[in-house]
């Protein structure tokens, strides 16, 4: 067996114990570790490692990436880490240990999921994302570039305050997103904000003392007329599986307007 991953995976170290699928692409100069398992018609770029040893509590777990997913070029996925179908990567991305997402998770170019973190299905993580260990993420949520999701309010310290972000959240270009912060369904967080403590649903934050603002449904586009949540305008982003999910989503952040009238 080892012998026929080195003629099959030429210049790339494939354990012969890994469950490599179906139709499975590995560049060149990956490491793909015994623990690791790659779902059929999926995509390993040069120079990835899939299976990074961890330690502690996560040094008998297996690294699972799910069907028809595709890993680009000098990416690090670590050992007892759950994936589902059509997990993608940009370049040079981290996922540590114990990190557990449905399907369709995206994440770009440089980011870095910390560990220990849970995360929905379709998010969209952009590049340079920093995802603080213990952070629970929904899903259909997107996290814009150079955003930051923080876990310890005292650095350093051994305290940690990890971060939730539910459903249907959006955060924009350079935010940060406080310790323990709490962003409830359909949040949208400004470019450059800082959001902390517990955000309403449907909430908008802006500015460097996180004011919330308005409602999300109240944002409306002078030029395209397109309004918010976004929901209305982007579902069509989405296969038909996700619709009916994203009508409710978008149902219930519009009712949560109403009932705080």
């Amino acid at each position: 067996m080892e012998t026929e991953n080195r003629q099959r995976y030429p210049g790339s170290l494939v354990s012969p114990e890994a469950k490599i699928g179906q139709n499975v692409r590995i560049g060149f100069a990956c490491h793909i570790y015994p623990w690791a398992e790659i779902g059929d018609g999926g995509a390993v770029g040069d120079y990835c490692i899939v299976g990074h040893p961890a330690g502690g509590s996560s040094a008998n777990g297996r690294t699972v990436i799910g069907p028809g997913s595709t890993i680009r070029s000098h990416t690090i996925v670590y050992q007892d880490v759950d994936l589902g179908r059509d997990f993608q990567t940009g370049h040079h991305a981290l996922v540590r240990e114990r990190t557990r997402a449905g399907i369709n998770l995206r994440m770009g170019t440089y980011t870095t999921i910390e560990g220990h973190v849970e995360i929905g299905d379709y998010t969209r993580l952009h590049g340079y994302v920093h995802i603080g260990q213990g952070s629970r993420i929904g899903s259909f949520v997107w996290l814009y570039s150079l955003t930051t999701l923080m876990n310890d309010p005292l650095p350093p310290s051994h305290i940690e305050l990890p971060v939730t972000v539910e459903d249907g959240v959006v955060v924009c270009v350079g935010a940060l997103v406080m310790p323990g912060t709490v962003m409830r369904k359909g949040a949208f967080v400004c470019s450059g904000a800082r959001a902390a403590g517990e955000i309403p649903p449907g909430a908008v934050v802006e500015g460097p003392r996180g004011e919330i603002r308005l409602h999300v449904s109240q944002m409306v586009s002078l030029e395209s007329k397109l309004a918010h949540p976004w929901m209305r305008h982007f579902a069509n982003a989405y296969p038909p599986e996700a619709q009916e999910r994203l009508a409710a989503l978008r149902d219930e952040i519009i009712a949560q307007r109403r009932r705080r009238r």
